[in-house]
């Protein structure tokens, strides 16, 4: 596999495109924490892969930040280019779901065995996962910038030109190669291990990956068909799944992501991947997509979406207490 040396190039190229990221942050920038984790998180991994004894451990994180940075890096090198000559970064929504996939590839080439029967179950429901997710962007993201690309592009003027590889591209890159360990880790199984368990695994993942891709698909679904009826224009959907929790369809990715972790527990050291399903979790629900939403719908549903969270779980579906009739005597 890679020498130390060659990990150490890789490092210091990275190092001194962290410091370039750093360094141009535009002032007044939110979300500052963002990208110095971010842009942090990357060479810690290359330090710990260089340092670690040949195993493997070693074997999967080499590949993972070699051929699955460069994956990662080469979708979002096109999302920026596209986006740049269209004027609407927006299509990075619709590139994204590639990026796992473009890894997975990757991976399976570096690797330089034959897929197994559990490789190409993981590399089919992958396809079809992002396919459905391209198709769903498309509509809504190719013909004009959404919110927030337009805010920013009005925001940082000129210099959006060369802020937005960063600000869109990079920020999103390295936050879908985190949560794209698992899958290198599940297609870099040793040899080893035994068939059995490497299917047991792979059919776990399985089920919560349906189970997810089909939570995803009827949020989406009933939330086209609701905003399809003219009636409903500045209402809230609050019926079907849409009553679980008021995020359904960020659940349901969540999930999807997490199923990649149970394929990559076959692995001796897959479990150390256990990071990205907490991180996919967390950033849907509470860190980044979520919050964006729930802000949204905050000054364009005002009250009627105050009383949806008081009986909504936000993420998980968690009973809520039953509320209490103040009128009501104790029996």
């Amino acid at each position: 596999m890679t020498d130390v040396s060659s990990m150490g190039v890789v490092g210091f190229l990275w190092a001194v495109t962290a410091v370039l990221w750093l360094m141009l942050i535009p002032a007044g920038t939110r979300g500052r924490a963002w990208h110095y984790g971010l842009a942090a998180a990357p060479l810690a991994f290359i330090v710990l892969t260089a340092a670690a004894p040949q195993s493997t451990l070693r074997d999967s994180l080499e590949i993972w930040i070699l051929p699955g940075g460069a994956g990662v890096l080469g979708v979002m090198a096109v999302a920026w280019l596209w986006g740049t000559l269209a004027r609407n970064h927006g299509v990075m929504d619709i590139c994204y779901p590639a990026a796992a996939a473009a890894v997975a590839v990757l991976t399976l080439a570096a690797s330089g065995g034959a897929p197994t029967g559990p490789d190409l179950l993981l590399m089919v429901f992958l396809v079809i996962g992002a396919g459905r997710l391209i198709i769903q962007t498309w509509g809504h993201n190719v013909g004009a910038e959404r919110q927030p690309y337009a805010h920013w592009r009005a925001r940082h003027g000129s210099r959006w030109l060369w802020w937005s590889a960063f600000q869109v591209h990079l920020l999103q890159g390295v936050t879908l190669w985190l949560w794209s360990a698992p899958i290198v880790f599940a297609l870099t199984v040793p040899a080893s291990v035994s068939g059995t368990t490497r299917w047991g695994f792979a059919i776990a993942g399985v089920v919560v990956w349906l189970g997810g891709f089909t939570l995803q698909t009827l949020a989406d679904r009933q939330l086209a068909a609701f905003k399809a009826i003219p009636a409903n224009r500045g209402r809230l959907l609050d019926t079907g799944v849409w009553a679980w929790v008021r995020h359904p369809n960020y659940l349901g990715e969540t999930l999807m992501w997490a199923a990649w972790f149970i394929f990559a527990l076959a692995h001796p050291w897959g479990w150390i991947t256990l990071f990205a399903p907490l991180f996919t979790g967390w950033f849907m629900g509470y860190a980044s997509a979520a919050p964006f939403k729930e802000a949204h719908m905050v000054r364009t549903r005002g009250e009627a979406w105050t009383a949806y969270c008081a009986r909504t779980p936000r993420f998980l579906p968690w009973p809520r207490p039953r509320a209490v009739d103040p009128e009501r005597k104790p029996s």
